[in-house]
């Protein structure tokens, strides 16, 4: 009878130091996940193969983006991304808290901005700047603008914002573009493409220009594709024959001359000249011909 008495008593021992440390494990063991990952269950290698990050551009080309998105930008405003949609957008994805390409990338498009002539930042097009980092928050925000001095072209129509519903949106909004990223838990740093989106008024996606072709007159041809139908029921020659002339060569991230088009109408334009040629040559002769038979 004792012996039984003193197998429960250690079994209950047992069984409150179990319960104990469930407890503490269950206080504990969290939060030191959340300090190691605190994105969830995203990988832990660092050598993630770049091509699960590319954009399939043809496919996603033309695809609508939704214009109900909420956001708010780093003055407080809350807007909805179709308020920007009445001219092109230049939408680029960063998070805030990035030290590398994403201050890198935000940077070299104020440069290349500041060097366009044709387009003008506000008048043409807008620019804007949202976080894909569902923890970035408002003061995250304002830092990532004063410490890379971004804020002169906000009051131009450049706007860099947070997604209001991030946990439902952001997956609406990457989606809809193509943008695949990625938590490396063992570099603390997110996996990205570093490109710039344009958005045509309608809201459709029209051209994607990646970091390393962010030339100005690269933009301008992609701002021509994003407001073709403008360009075409304008009366400006050059970027008519700019948008005809040089497509998007998807292999080089970069656009190039169309040879077959301007070969074809180098071809036109010299067979016409020909024609023309040849009928003042039969005008000539027939005037010379009918004064020699007056003669």
């Amino acid at each position: 009878m004792f012996l039984g008495i003193s197998c429960f008593g250690q079994l209950l021992r047992w069984r409150c130091i179990a319960i104990i440390g469930a407890g503490y494990l269950a206080i504990i063991w969290p939060q030191s996940v959340l300090a190691i990952s605190p994105y969830g269950s995203f990988s832990g290698e660092s050598n993630i193969d770049p091509e699960v990050m590319q954009i399939d551009e043809p496919d996603y080309l033309g695809a609508p983006v939704r214009k109900d998105l909420a956001m708010i930008d780093s003055d407080g405003n809350s807007f909805v991304l179709g308020d920007m949609l009445d001219k092109p957008v230049i939408l680029l994805l960063s998070y805030y808290s990035c030290g590398g390409s994403c201050p890198i990338m935000n940077t070299l498009l104020t440069q290349a901005l500041k060097k366009m002539d044709r387009f003008k930042l506000g008048t043409d097009f807008r620019v804007l700047t949202v976080s894909f980092d569902r923890l970035d928050t408002f003061g995250s925000m304002q830092r990532f603008i004063d410490e890379n001095e971004l804020s002169a072209l906000n009051a131009q129509g450049w706007r860099h914002a947070m997604l209001k519903n991030s946990e439902t949106d952001l997956e609406i909004l990457t989606s809809s573009v193509g943008y695949k990223f990625f938590w490396s838990r063992a570099d603390e740093v997110f996996l990205h493409p570093n490109a710039l989106i344009f958005l045509t008024p309608q809201g459709r996606v029209a051209r994607y220009i990646y970091g390393t072709s962010m030339a100005p007159d690269n933009i301008e041809k992609a701002l021509i594709d994003a407001d073709w139908g403008r360009i075409a029921n304008s009366s400006n020659v050059i970027d008519l024959l700019t948008g005809v002339c040089y497509s998007y060569n998807f292999k080089e991230g970069k656009y190039t001359v169309n040879l077959s088009l301007v070969a074809g109408l180098a071809a036109l334009i010299f067979g016409l000249s020909l024609i023309g040629l040849s009928a003042l040559i039969y005008r000539k002769k027939a005037r010379i011909h009918r004064r020699l038979t007056n003669v």
